[in-house]
């Protein structure tokens, strides 16, 4: 096989490999979709697997952190968000970390990081 049909072939599996995710992120969101507006935001920007499980570790850390009262600034929240949202130069600003943020607090398990936001 060439180089340039492997690479084709490679492009082809993350393809099938994030529409994959997508699904199940749907068959959330048709169930509650105020509550998986992350989800929406996460289908609607492209992300890839890899960026998406970035994001919930980021997520479920400063949920962790909020928890044992030792909240971070919000801005290093929000730039530990960018950096998951790397390698994406339209995604990597504050606005988007924010409209990330705005819609991850609507899910129950991250519903501590509203404090963020107010």
């Amino acid at each position: 096989m060439s180089e340039t049909m492997e690479k084709k072939v490679e492009a082809l599996e993350k393809k099938v490999e994030r529409l994959e995710l997508y699904l199940q992120l749907f068959r959330q969101i048709v169930l509650e979709p105020e509550e998986y507006r992350l989800w929406d935001w996460i289908i609607a920007n492209e992300l890839t697997p890899d960026q998406v499980t970035a994001i919930k570790t980021v997520l479920k850390k400063h949920v962790l952190i909020h928890l044992d009262n030792k909240p971070v600034q919000l801005k290093e929240l929000k730039t530990e968000l960018i950096q998951a949202l790397s390698p994406m130069q339209h995604l990597m600003n504050e606005k988007k970390a924010t409209e990330l943020l705005r819609s991850a607090v609507k899910m129950t398990p991250y519903h501590a990081l509203t404090t963020y936001l107010e």
